[in-house]
This record gives structure tokens, C-alpha cells and sequence, in this order.
């Protein structure tokens, strides 16, 4: 199930740079650049959402889901035990002085 989640997580990694890099930029021509062109002053600046832009945030909000579960998943099988007793409970068994030395 990990290796699954990570193998579509990468896929729609690599589908969202794609898509981002085909999308037009919002300078994209020079009339732009002074505030221009009456053909997108009705929708304002940006111009209408098309469907590429829309699809964009479906995607990256399936990835951003993808890999919150990916890392709650992750997260829940690392459940080992590193050390059998805490380090401070440790270091008091070794004989380590309680007082703190002052220069």
C-alpha cells in the first residue's frame, strides 16, 4: 500500500509540473505588462479560469491528500523502539554526577 501511494504521488508530482509549465503565464504578452489589452478587462488581470488552471488544483489537492496519508501511514508503521530505556534514565545508571559544573 506505501509503495503505491508513493509510486501515484510521484506520478501526479510529475503531471503537476507538466501541467504547470503548459499553462500561460499572466505576463505573457506586452500589452499586459503596461495593463492592457480590453479583451481581458472584463475578467481582470488573470483573465478567465480555463480548464487546465482548474484542473491544476484538483490535482495538487489529490497529491497534498495522497501524501498526508502517505506520511500518517509512514508514520504509524515506524512504531520499533530505538533505545529500551530513555537516554537520561541511561546516563543516571552510568554515574553521571547530578550536579552541574560551574567555571
Amino acid at each position: 500500500m506505501i509503495i503505491f501511494l508513493t509510486v501515484i504521488c510521484i506520478i501526479l508530482a510529475v503531471v503537476i509540473i507538466a501541467i504547470v509549465l503548459l499553462q500561460q503565464g499572466k505576463g505573457s504578452d506586452l500589452g499586459s505588462a503596461f495593463g492592457g489589452g480590453s479583451s481581458n478587462s472584463m475578467f481582470g488581470a488573470l483573465g478567465p479560469s480555463n480548464f487546465l488552471g482548474k484542473f491544476t488544483y484538483i490535482v495538487v489537492a489529490v497529491w497534498l491528500v495522497l501524501s498526508f496519508l502517505l506520511a500518517f501511514l509512514l508514520k504509524n508503521q515506524n512504531t520499533e523502539v530505538i533505545f529500551e530505556t530513555p537516554l537520561i534514565e541511561e546516563a543516571i545508571e552510568d554515574g553521571i554526577s547530578e550536579e552541574i559544573p560551574i567555571d
